[in-house]
């Protein structure tokens, strides 16, 4: 095999685990991708791996704080735009006019608009991890074996809570794990570009990483009423904190590995 081959493969086999684990999910019998329990677990991976993993990654690849601040308002105004403003994402009702019109400007964002926001961030998240295993590999077997062992264990926390937000974003469970799956091709787009344009990529990561924390904290951010509301007050409050709390310590202990393996 190639060098390119082997970055590839190595790609394809840190999606496998997340892409299995999220299928066992959503489709093993009795599922309930939408549930209080599966959305708190999703919210904890979502902020556990911006706070956790994106922005830390951030902060190394800048080395600034203001350029970091600077980078991420930008990234979560352009979500903003995106979700709220951006005619490419579609508005629902576009063509109506008049007293219609107005009413449809007026109404909530659905919740399908910001499954696109979670795609781009999950395939730019996904370029990322795709670049770490190819400079990984670029340096020997054995940090690429390290770095592929460790973007497949934080990929299984993630790839689950991608795909039950997609559900809840109105996909059908099928459609959300190809879209999974595609967003996941990200590795192999950053394994590729980091193999033959390192120095190129290394000037892009900055941007990459503050497009995808931006993206998914939105996202986040957008759910957080379900997660926050009414159901803190009433006697289902820990059985919504501890999934939440579930889902930001497997992130916290997959970068843990990541660091113990480094």
């Amino acid at each position: 095999m190639t060098g390119i081959d082997v970055v590839l493969t190595a790609c394809l086999l840190a999606n496998a685990a997340g892409l299995g684990a999220a299928a066992f999910v959503l489709l093993r019998p009795r599922a309930q991708p939408t549930g209080p329990r599966l959305l708190s677990f999703a919210m904890g991976v979502l902020v556990g791996t911006v706070l956790l993993d994106l922005l830390p990654h951030l902060w190394e690849a800048t080395g600034s704080f203001v350029t970091l601040t600077a980078l991420f308002a930008v990234a979560l105004l352009g979500s903003w735009w995106l979700d709220r403003v951006c005619p490419c994402v579609g508005h629902p009702h576009a063509g109506r006019s008049g007293s219609a019109g107005h009413a449809a400007q007026d109404a909530p964002v659905p919740p399908a608009r910001r499954g696109v926001l979670l795609w781009v961030g999950d395939f730019v998240h996904s370029v990322v991890d795709g670049a770490v295993i190819g400079g990984a590999l670029a340096l020997g077997v054995v940090p690429g074996s390290v770095a592929t062992m460790a973007v497949a264990i934080h990929e299984v926390p993630r790839r689950i809570a991608v795909v039950t937000l997609l559900v809840r974003a109105g996909h059908h469970p099928l459609r959300a794990l190809l879209i999974t799956l595609g967003t996941g091709t990200g590795t192999l787009v950053g394994g590729a570009l980091v193999w033959w344009w390192a120095p190129a990529v290394s000037l892009l990561m900055p941007v990459a990483l503050a497009v995808a924390a931006a993206a998914m904290f939105y996202v986040a951010l957008a759910h957080s009423p379900s997660l926050f509301g009414a159901a803190w007050r009433q006697r289902l409050a820990v059985e919504r904190a501890l999934p939440f709390s579930a889902g930001l310590l497997l992130i916290h202990l997959s970068h843990h590995v990541h660091e113990l393996l480094g």
